[in-house]
């Protein structure tokens, strides 16, 4: 069964009737009478809780009070509390509970403007995806130069003209999601004397009409994220880019997200950065139980946009900050701008003067969490602080097939904690490059030819389920050419994999041959 979005509404008119289209809310009424009986109503809440789960949005329509503030101690979970501006004042603002758990006021201007930001934010899962600069197509017209970087960007340079002009299409569509707000980040910077435009035209899946809305943004349009107002209907959202000036443009993925508005970017409580080239990381901050260390988790490899490891994190019951790098296909390891890499620094640091934190009293973490043993590595890390033990320090670091964490006192630069061996360098990732310049080698020695045929072998026709894999069935036959753009452009695994097993010869062979040329 799919989760529910749980609200409870606290005083007010019962909103029930607004959120009848939504199959996935479930709302509850709390009459703010009950708090005039000495006790009972706590327990009803608690009981309601263990029916229904916790709730994802508590909206309050009543004035402040210790019984009302004894309930949100209940059922409230950080950002997930707003009271309506009506009944804000200096009573919620002074609230030690307020700050703790990022009670806000909700503020609006109209009864349909409440119900449309009451509305936006509820669903459970969060969803991000993105089109890349690679598929881009250029403009056959456009007489100056262009330059595909991989999947990060698309250079294009030159004389615009002296009008707009469409420079750059995609050849694949993001999709528009019925009756969802859905929000749009194109990324992209621009040097020179030289003007953008994003033209954004929503096309309705098996419609006659050939566009339903057209969206036109200049460069100071897009310095925040567009909004797309929710619409009754499922569509292909088209993209052109104009350009005019002179100078160079710099076009690199368009990030297509659900959106939870002014609630939250991908979770309740969410939020986003970007730097001045457009490029951005996502983080959210949960206080848990107040007390040192603070646990930092960084993202790994994620194909979907969106926050890795929060129900995990969430589990342990202590401070907490998430951080996502939704850049390229993956993430691009958090490596960016001087601004982009201080500003990341910045978020932890803030975070550790709003808990009142002593440096060294942070834990940083890499994801993926797929391995499913992280309460483990969370046993292991208080049971190494709390019996401080002082491994040796390799001052000479050697190659090792071998594994091994540290955590080390940011004070002192001691470290207090270990796992593994200790004397090892990893080169992870380095592999596919020398095989991929083994290949290039023997086609320049002409050993082998770009358009010699490769049948696919068992080992890559299995992982041709990975998200970044070709697609690939038993007698399935690939140039040479098709297989090696595949490795270089997308990183591949199967085509990774058939570099070494057919092209090469074996897993093996090909290791041997890089070891060689390596010594």
């Amino acid at each position: 069964m799919a989760r529910k979005f749980n609200i409870l509404q606290i005083g007010g008119e019962d909103l029930e009737p607004i959120f009848h289209d939504k199959k996935n809310v479930y709302n509850d009424y709390l009459d703010p009478i009950l708090f005039t009986f000495e006790s009972g109503y706590e327990e009803a809440i608690e009981n309601l809780i263990d029916e229904v789960g916790s709730f994802n949005l508590v909206f309050i329509q009543t004035t402040y009070s210790q019984e009302l503030m004894k309930v949100i101690e209940i059922v409230g979970e950080p950002y997930t509390i707003y009271v309506d501006e009506k009944y804000w004042d200096f009573q919620f603002e002074n609230d030690s509970r307020v700050k703790y758990k990022f009670i806000k006021p909700l503020i609006y201007k109209s009864t349909d403007e409440l119900h449309h930001k009451l509305k936006s934010g509820a669903f459970t899962k969060q969803y991000g995806d993105k089109v890349s600069p690679i598929k881009g197509e250029v403009n056959p017209n456009f007489e100056g130069e262009f330059e595909y970087l991989g999947n990060k960007e698309l250079v294009l340079s030159g004389d615009f003209g002296e009008s707009y002009t469409p420079i750059v299409s995609w050849n694949q569509n993001l999709v528009y999601d019925k009756n969802m707000m859905v929000q749009l980040w194109p990324e992209f910077f621009v040097e020179g004397n030289v003007d953008v435009q994003y033209v954004i035209r929503l096309i309705p899946f098996g419609s006659l009409e050939h566009t339903k809305d057209v969206i036109t943004l200049t460069k100071d349009d897009l310095n925040q994220p567009l909004e797309l107002m929710p619409r009754p209907y499922d569509a292909n959202i088209s993209i052109v880019v104009k350009a005019k000036g002179t100078g160079v443009v710099h076009l690199r993925a368009i990030h297509k997200r659900w959106s939870r508005a002014e609630m939250g970017q991908f979770i309740m409580g969410g939020q986003r950065y970007n730097d001045e080239n457009g490029e951005e990381f996502i983080h959210y901050f949960n206080p848990g139980d107040l007390k040192p260390p603070l646990n930092v988790y960084f993202s790994g490899y994620r194909s979907l946009e969106g926050f890795e490891g929060y129900f995990m994190m969430n589990s342990l019951d202590a401070p907490f900050l998430l951080i996502g790098d939704p850049r390229i296909e993956g993430g691009s390891f958090y490596l960016g701008s001087e601004t982009y890499e201080n500003s990341i620094k910045k978020v932890i640091k803030e975070t550790l003067e709003y808990l009142n934190f002593k440096e060294d009293d942070l834990i940083l973490l890499k994801g993926s969490t797929s391995g499913g043993k992280f309460p483990k590595v969370n046993d292991r890390l208080v049971y190494y602080s709390q019996n401080f033990i002082k491994p040796t320090r390799s001052s000479n670091p050697i190659p090792s097939d071998g594994y091994g964490v540290a955590t080390f006192k940011v004070s002192t630069g001691e470290k207090v904690s270990s796992i593994g061996r200790q004397d090892v360098v990893q080169n992870q990732g380095v592999g596919s490059l020398l095989l991929i310049n083994r290949i290039l080698n023997m086609t320049f020695a002409k050993k082998v030819q770009l358009s010699d045929l490769f049948e696919a072998d068992n080992q890559s026709i299995k992982e041709s389920k990975n998200p970044r894999s070709i697609p690939l069935n038993s007698g399935d036959k690939l140039k040479l050419d098709t297989i090696l753009s595949a490795a270089i452009v997308t990183a591949s695994p199967n085509a990774i994999l058939m570099l070494a097993n057919k092209v090469v010869g074996s897993n093996k062979d090909s290791m041997n041959q890089i070891k060689n040329e390596v010594k």
